[in-house]
């Protein structure tokens, strides 16, 4: 589904990344390490459109895409991917329902409301009408999953997602995740945590060029 080729990137004349190849398939779990530093966050940005200030290429179903084109990568931004970052980024002036509601576009209510339930069931938060300031980190984190997955994306983007969590709630994220690949999604995450990685994950480990 995707393929990236990047030559090389470069940050403030620092070289970050070079001569990297990514391939990704639904199903995937494609987890990134290595050093602080050493670009794993950077390359997450890149596979995500969020960084398109690379030199190579970036194919989607066997299509070149125009990165130089804002028009179209935002919109295939919100076609294809959802977006978890260690900081949960939740509205704590908001309910539960409300912080996944106000994260998408989404017109029919009734339908909404089906969709909001079942996300919420996935990822074990069932009191849709708490009010977020009340919820743990780990909570607050699996709201944060529970918004990017009601977009129905085909790739999540995890950047430490478990960071600052305590063992039960790290196992909490990281299944969520294995689930979501396992029903034929693409999930690549960063993270320091090698504790986390198990037998069904493809480890990339990034090397610092300093």
């Amino acid at each position: 589904m995707i393929n990236i080729s990047i030559r090389s990137k470069f940050f403030s004349e620092r070289l970050i990344l070079k001569d990297l190849n990514i391939n990704l398939i639904p199903g995937d779990f494609l987890v990134l390490t290595g050093p602080s530093g050493s670009g794993k966050s950077t390359l997450l940005n890149i596979i995500g459109m969020l960084d398109t200030e690379f030199d190579g290429e970036y194919i989607i179903d066997n299509s070149i895409i125009d990165l130089n084109n804002p028009v179209n990568t935002t919109f295939l931004r919100k076609k294809y991917f959802g977006y978890v970052f260690q900081n949960s980024l939740i509205n704590e002036k908001q309910s539960i329902t409300r912080n996944i509601i106000s994260s998408v576009d989404y017109n029919k209510k009734k339908e909404m409301q089906t969709r909001v339930i079942k996300t919420l069931n996935m990822v074990g938060l069932h009191d849709i009408n708490r009010p977020t300031p009340v919820l743990s980190g780990g909570e607050k984190q699996r709201l944060a999953l529970a918004r990017a997955i009601i977009k129905e994306p085909e790739i999540l983007l995890a950047d430490e997602p478990t960071a600052s969590l305590d063992k039960k709630n790290k196992i909490k994220i990281i299944n969520i995740l294995k689930d979501f690949s396992i029903s034929g999604g693409i999930v690549v995450m960063v993270t320091h945590d090698l504790e986390l990685i198990s037998p069904n994950m493809t480890v990339l480990k990034i090397n610092s060029y300093e």
